[in-house]
């Protein structure tokens, strides 16, 4: 199965232990692309992920469930069809080479 980039989808939390957390119960829940998690500053981290937007969704709320389990969620937040430029804009770009 192809990972598209259909949907971005972000989650916010605080603390390095619930961000692991939290990649490990997206990557688990459903078929997405974690892109490298953004270190906002005190404790916050926020986790990209990619895919279709289904699994964007099931993976955001997962990761949350978890996080929350952990430490704390801040936000999160599932956008669909997103413009290219906005992956650009804020880094969550793919690096040249990688899939």
């Amino acid at each position: 199965m192809s990972l598209g980039s259909d949907a971005m989808g972000l989650l916010e939390v605080h603390g390095l232990a619930a961000a692991v957390g939290a990649v490990d119960a997206m990557a688990k829940a459903a078929p997405i692309r974690v892109v490298v998690p953004q270190r906002i500053g005190d404790g916050l981290v926020t986790l990209v992920a990619q895919g279709d937007i289904a699994s964007v969704r099931e993976a955001v709320e997962a990761g949350a469930e978890r996080a929350a389990q952990i430490g704390r969620v801040v936000a999160r937040h599932v956008i669909g069809r997103p413009s290219p430029e906005l992956a650009l804009i804020f880094g969550f770009a793919t690096p040249p080479g990688l899939p």
